[in-house]
């Protein structure tokens, strides 16, 4: 369950975007971490680039693309993302996000 609280704007917003390490909460602000957390989220399902390629139906080149947080279509990365066992959630910056198991 998440629960998303507001918090004052003038805070910074880096240190309320916290989580338990045993967690697979994953924070991304850009392509690159982004790619990233996709790469280790690979990784921790004992996947090589080209095994979740070959699920994707994409070549290895786009895989790569997306781990490095270079432009690839948006579908990829959801269905790379739904393929590892993930979710996104789209949070408002300055708000306060809670991972409850």
């Amino acid at each position: 369950m998440y629960e998303i609280l507001n918090i004052d704007a003038v805070w910074p917003y880096d240190r309320y975007m916290e989580h338990s390490e045993a967690t697979p909460f994953y924070r991304a602000v850009d392509g690159a971490s982004l790619g990233r957390a996709i790469s280790e989220s690979r990784k921790e399902a004992g996947l090589t680039q080209q095994e979740l390629a070959d699920r994707l139906k994409v070549t290895r080149g786009t895989i790569v693309r997306l781990e490095r947080g270079e432009a690839v279509s948006l579908v990829v990365a959801m269905n790379a993302i739904r393929t590892l066992g993930r979710d996104v959630a789209l949070v408002p910056r300055f708000s306060k996000l809670q991972v409850r198991p």
